[in-house]
């Protein structure tokens, strides 16, 4: 997974501190955190470990404490129809699309409703989906650390040794209450 300075940022917004207290549990200067914050700063992998660790250590979960398991996937070659028969049966707003055991992307509400003028019946999944809407990270990673992504995933997959385990969908995190 990759981690950007914006994800860092919004990460330690959540956490409510300020950049000259994130320094000081660091061990930086704040000017230190605002230039990593702003992308005009390269950090060292083990600063970037340190900072992830303290804005981190909330809830103390992992993503397999609130992943769904065996989430529900559709192959990319299935037609829309029987994505929307699947989405409907099984309550959910959006499923990933697999090739194979591959993730390609993941197909949603909004990509069918945008397509209803088509013949739902004979058009593909993989030709109506969003290609980049789902992330995959580790069962092992920290619930916080993923937090901060739903703003631009509509899901995250859970996998152990790159085989998908579970999803984690906004609904999911409620779990946390």
């Amino acid at each position: 997974m990759i981690l950007t300075t914006d994800d860092l940022k919004k990460l330690r917004l959540r956490t409510g501190r300020t950049q000259a207290e994130l320094a000081v549990e660091i061990g930086v200067s704040q000017s230190y955190i605002a230039r990593l914050e702003r992308g005009t700063l390269d950090p060292k992998l083990s600063l970037v470990k340190k900072i992830v660790d303290v804005l981190t250590k909330g809830t103390g979960k992992i993503c397999s404490d609130i992943m769904t398991t065996n989430p529900v996937t559709i192959d990319a070659r299935e037609v829309v129809s029987t994505a929307v028969s699947l989405m409907q049966k099984n309550n959910y707003s959006q499923l990933p699309v697999l090739r194979g055991t591959q993730m390609v992307g993941i197909i949603t509400e909004w990509d069918i409703i945008q397509n209803l003028q088509h013949n739902l019946h004979e058009i593909s999944v993989q030709a109506i989906m969003s290609p980049s809407g789902v992330l995959m990270v580790d069962e092992t990673t920290s619930v916080d650390v993923i937090i901060p992504l739903f703003g631009n995933y509509q899901a995250v997959l859970v996998q152990t040794q790159g085989r998908i385990q579970g999803i984690i969908t906004r609904s999911d995190l409620l779990k946390l209450i």
